[in-house]
């Protein structure tokens, strides 16, 4: 399969799951809610799926509009999609026991390396950096209990 062929079904799929989004959203009990004050449960699915068509949409379009290229390169194995797979599959299971400090710091250094952003020290301080802002985001903004260690309890 070309990559040209991959892109499209790819952004159909995503403008065909968008556009459920968008269907079913005001179907849930509650709709979209009665104001921006009290959103109903159907306001966040509502806009992931415009967004979601709105993003396929330009990806069709950005897809279509490029020219074949001249010649297809190999299938080579997708190395970064599964290291990322598997780093966020680590990040899922050492959230419950390691903590949220410790995994989320694992998963942002991993995904840092993953795609190659240079220099070992600003991957760590990047790291440290973006979980510490979501930590505080999350339990100083949203009141948001996170996740304690249970190995090291």
């Amino acid at each position: 399969m070309s990559a040209r062929l991959s892109g499209v079904l790819a952004g159909l799929v995503f403008l065909l799951i968008g556009s459920g989004l968008i269907y079913l959203s005001p179907r849930l009990a509650g709709g979209l809610g009665l104001s921006a004050a009290e959103p109903g449960p159907g306001l966040f699915p509502m806009l992931v799926g415009a967004m979601m068509v709105v993003a396929a949409a330009a990806h069709l379009v950005q897809t279509v509009a490029q020219a074949a290229e001249e010649g297809e390169s190999e299938h080579r194995a997708p190395r970064d999609i599964v290291l990322l797979v598997i780093t966020i599959a680590a990040y899922i299971l050492l959230l419950p026991r390691a903590g949220f400090f410790i995994a989320a710091f694992l998963l942002l250094l991993g995904c840092l390396s993953i795609y190659d952003m240079p220099g070992w020290w600003r991957r760590i301080a990047t790291s440290v950096v973006a979980t510490l802002v979501s930590y505080g985001v999350f339990t100083l903004g949203l009141n948001v209990n996170m996740p304690s260690p249970t190995w090291f309890n």
